[in-house]
């Protein structure tokens, strides 16, 4: 029996001289992994099996990996291709969602948040907001809540006063909290502010923050630190990131 559902592309590997072997993450939240047969010898599937393609897939499955009948192409994202530092981010957002799901987790917000970062940046959003928004979204996933608004350490919330983040602490600390821990990542308070925001903000919420590239680069560099500390997933876009210089 055929099925049908509509999916985005997260994996490709090819497959012997011909072949794909293709995972999309489904609408329901399901992570789907299919052989595409003669895929690379033949144009019956088009550029549809690209990365972020956004399709109707038709296929059969059994027991383990099925096999791939047909394809309809909804949207392409192809303007996301032909830009590096677009490109780099929507292999990030893709990273960061297949490693949170877990085998045979099923959510929809899984699709949803890479419907959203993939569309938003369609629409010209900042690569890196994108990003960390999506990271920041992710965190959960991977059994780790962050802490952005409140000192753990001096028990109060006066952002204000915020100049640090304290891995130590896990939470932000002030000039006094720096004397409890020199290491502490320094980060301007407005930089946390966009944080504690983004975490919080409604995934069907379209991000029109206008929030600078000075704050923007703190806020990724603090984000990695904490997938680094308390969460430990290796991310091949974020070399990329790193290397670009983005």
């Amino acid at each position: 029996m055929l099925k049908k559902t509509k999916g985005i592309v997260i994996k490709r590997i090819p497959y012997g001289d011909h072949h794909l072997i293709v995972t999309f993450l489904s609408e329901h939240g399901v992570k789907t992994t299919l052989m595409a047969r003669n895929a690379r010898k033949s144009n019956k599937y088009g550029a549809g099996l690209d990365l972020f393609y956004e399709n109707i897939f038709i296929y059969s499955q059994f027991k383990g990996m099925g096999t791939l009948s047909s394809i309809d192409t909804i949207k392409s994202h192809y303007e996301l291709r032909l830009d590096i530092e677009k490109l780099t981010y929507c292999q990030l957002i893709c990273e960061t969602i297949d490693k949170a799901i877990e085998e045979h987790d099923v959510s929809k917000f899984y699709f949803q948040l890479l419907q959203l970062g993939l569309d938003q940046l369609d629409q010209g959003i900042k690569p890196k907001l994108i990003g960390i928004l999506v990271g920041l979204k992710c965190m959960p996933l991977y059994g780790f809540t962050p802490i952005f608004h409140w000192s753990m350490h001096e028990n109060h919330g006066n952002q204000e006063k915020f100049v640090a983040y304290s891995i130590k602490y896990n939470s932000p600390i002030t000039k006094q909290g720096l004397l409890d821990d020199e290491h502490a990542f320094k980060i301007q308070n407005r930089s946390l502010y966009f944080m504690h925001l983004l975490y919080h903000l409604p995934i069907e919420q379209e991000v029109n923050l206008n929030i600078s590239d000075e704050y923007l680069k703190e806020m990724e560099h603090l984000m990695f630190l904490l997938y680094d500390e308390f969460i430990g997933v290796h991310l091949k876009s974020r070399q990329i990131i790193k290397q670009l210089n983005l």
